[in-house]
C-alpha cells in the first residue's frame, strides 16, 4: 500500500492553481498553468478550475477501475475535462493556446514496480536502479521556457525596478508563442482538454522494495532544487512529516522574499504555488 507521509499545497498568490491527490496505490500533483489572456470561465482562475476538476476526475477514475492503465485514465479525464469546459465556458476560445492546461506527475504501484508518469514540469524524486536519488520527468517545457527566462533577465537588467504587471506585458508575446507549442510535436505535452496528450505521457518504472519513498512536486516546490540549489532529491525524499514539509516550505518562501532574489534567481513570478506529496510503499498497510 502507498502510505501518504506528507501532503501540502501552498498558494503563491490569491488563488492556488495547484492540486494534490491520492487514491489507493496512486498519488499525484497537478500544477495549473496561469492564463495569459481573458478567462474562458466565470471562475477566479481557469487554471485552478482545471486542476481541481482533473484532480476529482482522476480519483473517480481510479475508484471506478483501479486496474485501468494510466494512459487510458488520463485520456478519459481529459475527455471529461473538455466536456466540462464546454458546459461552463462563458466565451469561445480563439485557439487551443487559450485552453487551460497543467503540468502533472503521478506515482502508481503496479505489481512489483512503481510507475512514474509526468507531463510538463512536475517531477518525481525517487531512487533509481543504481541506488541514486534523482528527479524523474520530462524537460521539454524547460527548453521552451528558457527563452522566456532569457527575456526576463534582459528586461530586469535594463529596468531592475520593473513591477510584475509591466514585466508580464512585455513578456506576453513570447508567453503566447510558448502556449502555441503545447500539445504538439516539437513542443511540449500537458494535462488539459485535449485527450491526444495521453499518447505522449513521459513514463518510467523503478523496482519496488519495502520502505521505498517517493516525492512528487510541482515546479514551485522544486525551486528549492532546480532554481535555488538549496536542496537535493535526497532531501526531498527525507521529508518524513508535515513539520518537515512546512520547514522546507518556509525556507522556500524566505528565499523568494529576499530583496535581491529576483536578480539572483531568474524567474517570472516572485512566488509560485508550491505542492508536495511524499509517500512510502508499506506492504504492511
Amino acid at each position: 500500500m502507498l502510505r501518504i507521509d506528507v501532503a501540502l499545497s501552498d498558494a503563491g498568490s490569491m488563488v492556488n492553481e495547484d492540486a494534490i491527490g491520492h487514491f489507493g496505490d496512486a498519488a499525484w500533483v497537478i500544477d495549473g498553468a496561469t492564463g495569459i489572456g481573458p478567462s474562458l470561465l466565470d471562475a477566479p482562475s481557469d487554471a485552478a478550475w482545471l486542476a481541481q476538476t482533473a484532480n476529482r476526475l482522476i480519483a473517480d477514475a481510479l475508484a471506478e477501475d483501479p486496474d485501468c492503465s494510466t494512459i487510458e485514465i488520463l485520456r478519459d479525464v481529459m475527455t471529461r475535462c473538455a466536456v466540462a469546459l464546454a458546459d461552463a465556458q462563458v466565451r469561445a476560445f480563439d485557439g487551443t493556446h487559450e485552453l487551460p492546461s497543467a503540468a502533472f506527475a503521478m506515482i502508481r504501484l503496479r505489481g512489483d514496480a512503481a510507475e512514474i508518469t509526468a507531463l510538463a514540469d512536475c517531477r518525481v524524486a525517487a531512487v533509481d536502479e543504481a541506488g541514486v536519488a534523482r528527479l524523474f520527468g520530462t524537460y521539454a517545457l524547460d527548453v521552451v521556457e528558457a527563452r522566456t527566462l532569457a527575456a526576463v533577465k534582459a528586461i530586469r537588467e535594463e529596468n531592475p525596478s520593473i513591477d510584475s504587471e509591466a514585466l508580464k506585458n512585455l513578456l506576453l508575446p513570447g508567453l503566447s508563442a510558448n502556449r502555441h507549442l503545447k500539445n504538439r510535436d516539437g513542443g511540449y505535452w500537458v494535462l488539459g482538454t485535449e485527450p491526444a496528450a495521453a499518447d505522449h505521457l513521459w513514463q518510467a518504472t523503478v523496482p519496488l522494495h519495502p520502505g521505498q519513498r517517493f516525492a512528487i512536486a510541482s515546479d514551485g516546490f522544486l525551486r528549492l532544487v532546480e532554481l535555488f540549489d538549496v536542496a537535493t532529491p535526497d532531501d526531498l525524499l527525507a521529508i518524513a512529516t508535515p513539520e518537515d514539509g512546512a520547514a522546507w516550505l518556509a525556507r522556500l518562501r524566505d528565499i523568494e522574499s529576499e530583496p535581491d532574489s529576483l536578480r539572483r534567481h531568474i524567474r517570472v513570478k516572485r512566488h509560485d504555488d508550491a505542492s508536495l506529496i511524499v509517500c512510502t510503499w508499506d506492504p504492511s498497510c
